[in-house]
């Protein structure tokens, strides 16, 4: 992270759980600078979204190596409502496009990304349901809109 973004603090929250749960990722980082993808409109290809990247390597202890021998990647973006995942290739590219993960919402409590980042790496089934709501978010959450009306000129 070169700057603060509006995501920041969300995004430590769940490395935060993640690490106490021993499952830090290999390498993360925050960025304002991806094309956003998700647009259609006369701002499609100039408009930059949101992303955090969490990336476990294929020598990570907590992956089970017939489940990703090169490690897997777990992105959150705005404006995606969910989280997403995709296995890496040995050159460190995702394998295909990232699949949503349809339990974890935007704002998803860091406690549960745990525990479907636990089950991606040990190649189980995510657990069902949907995640809870992470409470501190309100404050991210406007930051992110702010920014987000700032970055499109009001038109999110």
């Amino acid at each position: 992270m070169s700057h603060d973004l509006p995501h920041d603090p969300y995004i430590t929250a769940v490395t935060t759980a993640l690490t106490a749960a021993g499952l830090e990722p290999t390498e993360y980082w925050t960025e304002d600078t991806e094309l956003d993808r998700y647009r259609d409109d006369d701002l499609a290809g100039v408009a930059v979204m949101l992303t955090a990247v969490l990336v476990w390597d294929g020598d990570h202890p907590a992956i089970e190596d017939a489940v990703a021998e090169h490690g897997i990647t777990v992105l959150w973006e705005h404006p995606a409502e969910q989280w997403q995942w995709a296995r890496r290739r040995r050159d460190g590219h995702l394998e295909r496009e990232p699949e949503f993960l349809a339990k974890l919402g935007r704002w998803s409590d860091p406690a549960a990304v745990v525990a479907v980042v636990r089950a991606l790496l040990a190649g189980r089934p995510v657990p069902e349901g949907y995640a809870p709501y992470w409470h501190e978010a309100d404050s991210v959450r406007r930051a992110v809109d702010a920014w987000a009306a700032t970055e499109t000129g009001g038109a999110a």
